[in-house]
């Protein structure tokens, strides 16, 4: 029992680390930094750690990793550097808080694709759950349009699908290799990426202020890595299904933070259309069947987006 409280505790931590990612994304902006600027700093940290990670307690599976093939990676990156750049990008334009909702309808669109291209089946109350999520995001969207910036909304729904097509195409390449490979190898192409986006764009200034700094460290920190390896270790002890059920502790964190830290409040009809999606989301995860080694790793695959 003992062991069942701590996995609790490890991905609430998890989920309320993840729920800061556009909260940190918004201090960012607002002290200077560009879209690109966070994100370099965010993944760069990010891939030291876990280089550094991988050479000291992992050195000899590197083996394991000339399997991959430079097809998968370059896939990989490009998923997660369109999804990562979008997620954070929409923060500029609709609060943070909205901009989680939004995206945590990743786990519907799953759902949803697992059905009509895999006959993945689902329960009575999966399809509840996808109705419910579908009616929650047409409340969110419907009456935010007009009064926020659409492209926020936009840029932010189109994340979490490339989030959803990531993880779907993940589960067929992570078979023989472990997430935290994974994770560091990704992050680096990112890291690359977004340098030459930068670049390229007159957008990677490091002329900002310490604070802009402070929130791309700390988010490629709490977000990269510590939540990261919090999930990790909570879900060994709960499951794929409970700790994905208490991940909506990510978009309430979001939601509470962005109102508290940022005065960006939501409407009592927004907070509704919130609360559908993520009561929608549960039911889908609760409706599957037992999670095995494979949903395990389908699972840990959204979890490179947050990193």
């Amino acid at each position: 029992m003992k062991r069942y409280w701590v996995g609790v505790f490890l991905v609430i931590v998890s989920g309320i680390c993840y729920g800061l990612t556009p909260i940190l994304a918004a201090y960012a902006y607002q002290e200077g930094a560009t879209v690109c600027v966070h994100l370099f700093l965010r993944f760069s940290f990010a891939t030291a750690f876990f280089l550094t990670y991988i050479a000291i307690f992992k050195r000899n599976s590197l083996r394991v990793v000339a399997r991959i093939t430079l097809i998968f990676l370059l896939a990989a990156g490009i998923f997660e550097f369109a999804a990562s750049y979008l997620y954070i990008a929409s923060v500029q334009y609709v609060s943070a808080g909205l901009v989680a909702l939004l995206f945590y309808t990743h786990l519907i669109w799953v759902a949803i694709w697992g059905y009509l291209f895999k006959g993945e089946r689902l329960k009575l109350s999966g399809i509840v759950g996808i109705a419910l999520a579908l009616i929650g995001l047409v409340m969110l969207v419907g009456i935010s349009l007009g009064k926020i910036h659409t492209g926020g909304i936009f840029m932010a729904l189109v994340a979490a699908l490339i989030c959803s097509g990531y993880v779907m195409f993940s589960n067929r390449v992570l078979e023989d290799l472990e997430p935290i490979f994974t994770t560091a190898f990704i992050c680096l192409l990112c890291t690359v990426l977004f340098y030459v986006t930068g670049r390229t764009t007159g957008t990677l200034n490091f002329q900002i202020s310490s604070t802009a700094w402070l929130a791309s460290i700390a988010s490629a920190i709490l977000t990269g890595n510590i939540a990261m390896f919090a999930f990790l270790a909570g879900m060994k002890r709960i499951g794929s299904t409970t700790a994905t059920v208490l991940c909506t502790v990510e978009p309430i964190t979001a939601v509470v933070c962005s109102a508290l830290l940022l005065s960006q409040k939501m409407t009592a009809l927004q907070l509704l259309g919130g609360l559908v999606i993520i009561i929608g989301a549960a039911l889908v995860v609760t409706s599957k069947k037992p999670p095995n080694a494979r949903s395990d790793k389908r699972l840990f695959a959204r979890l490179n987006i947050d990193a």
